[in-house]
């Protein structure tokens, strides 16, 4: 386990919760102009709608590391080494808090990072936006699934 004062573990925790609403609002945001750019058949903007998506997948990493910084500091990774994983996985929050929620958090890393790279390689904008719409809403489904809501809000 990584000892660190109090101060900063409980700072790497709420900026890892104040980071997510900022992360799951620019995906979302980001998710509905390129439906809107897919269905209303507008050229893709470098300027703007690849950047939009550039900077929802960037804000996205930075919270998967602030999520690991969490993670690898708390108390239940302290637990996982000294062998309380079976305790762990009984309890319902606890198992999303330590498996679920990072592991979505992950495959929904890979989703955003194959969108991008399906909408970097295409020549039609028509299909640019719907790469992006289609596994950034997926990512999006994915992480939310799984969020801790009652400790989030």
């Amino acid at each position: 386990m990584i000892s660190l004062p109090q101060n900063i573990l409980s700072m790497i925790s709420y900026l890892h919760s104040g980071w997510a609403l900022f992360t799951v609002l620019l995906v979302f945001f980001t998710v509905i102009r390129h439906l809107r750019g897919f269905l209303l058949k507008k050229p893709y903007g470098l300027h703007s709608d690849f950047r939009l998506a550039l900077l929802a997948l960037v804000v996205f990493v930075i919270q998967i590391i602030l999520g690991l910084l969490n993670f690898f500091t708390s108390d239940y990774f302290a637990g996982i080494r000294e062998g309380h994983t079976g305790e762990y996985m009984k309890n319902a929050h606890t198992r999303l808090i330590i498996l679920e929620h990072p592991t979505m958090a992950i495959v929904g890393l890979l989703f955003m990072l194959y969108g991008f790279r399906r909408m970097y390689y295409h020549v039609d904008p028509r299909r640019k936006y719907w790469a992006i719409a289609l596994f950034y809403a997926s990512a999006l489904l994915a992480v939310a699934s799984r969020l801790p809501w009652k400790d989030w809000i």
